[in-house]
């Protein structure tokens, strides 16, 4: 997409966020949030994710053609989640010809909490792993990584920040990284380590973020979008340990 193209001062965004357990949609118009909905878990998701979109826009008096941009959550999450948001914005963004902007999980949660010079996320990535990331911000206020992100255990991903004297704690484990450290306590009284949690769905977060990147310029092709698991997932690690029976390993190896 050339960026002579952009010409909207304030689209209208539909973001998707399908990386973990529940979903959460959002709706904005420029930087505005117009209207967001949090779903509980559902293992139906793929048939159901649609008609909650249709509820979103139809709320607004609003159909999918009325969007000017489409985001979505790319990861790191669950594999079967983050494909079905993708693919569900994918297929609307090739049938209406309109931009998309992916954002990680990560770069979202440091955007909720940037209220500091630097945000680290730590999400929680379940089987006693989190993923973990360190932004800082850039001028249009758009989280910036500072490393890559990783899946590891809690206390590897708070070694890995440990040289950082004040930062910002974000993400559902937060709290817990906070706790396993002792922020507080007197042999931390050098460390300024707060935390932060939203209390709203990361959706709300992907389309605040994507309108900065669609107003500079950051927008992807179709094509393009990628997804970023960080973690191999169960079939990769199978077919490393030969595991999988040899039409499977010639099918992922074509991929």
């Amino acid at each position: 997409m050339n960026k002579n193209n952009i010409t909207l001062a304030a689209p209208i965004i539909l973001a998707l966020d399908t990386s973990g357990k529940a979903t959460s949609l959002a709706v904005a118009r420029g930087g505005s949030l117009l209207e967001s909905i949090n779903e509980l878990p559902d293992q139906k998701r793929s048939e159901t994710l649609w008609t909650e979109i249709e509820k979103l826009l139809g709320g607004l008096g609003m159909t999918i053609g009325d969007v000017d941009v489409f985001s979505v959550c790319v990861g790191p999450g669950g594999f079967t989640g983050l494909r079905v948001g993708m693919a569900a914005v994918m297929g609307f963004a090739a049938a209406t010809d309109k931009p998309v902007v992916g954002i990680t999980s990560l770069e979202a949660a440091a955007f909720a909490a940037g209220t500091g010079e630097l945000v680290c996320p730590i999400l929680n990535a379940y089987k006693g792993e989190v993923y973990s990331q360190l932004f800082a911000f850039d001028g249009d206020g758009i989280p910036v990584a500072k490393n890559d992100p990783m899946v590891s255990t809690l206390a590897s991903a708070l070694e890995r920040i440990s040289g950082e004297k004040e930062l910002v704690l974000a993400g559902d484990a937060a709290e817990v990284g906070s706790e396993e450290i002792g922020i507080g306590g007197e042999a931390d009284a050098e460390r300024k380590w707060p935390t932060y949690r939203s209390s709203h769905g990361l959706a709300e977060d992907v389309a605040r973020v994507a309108f900065l990147k669609y107003k500079r310029g950051d927008i992807e092709p179709v094509s393009q979008l990628k997804a970023c698991y960080v973690r191999p997932s169960e079939a990769e690690i199978k077919l490393s340990l030969g595991l999988l029976g040899t039409k499977i390993r010639r099918s992922m190896r074509a991929e």
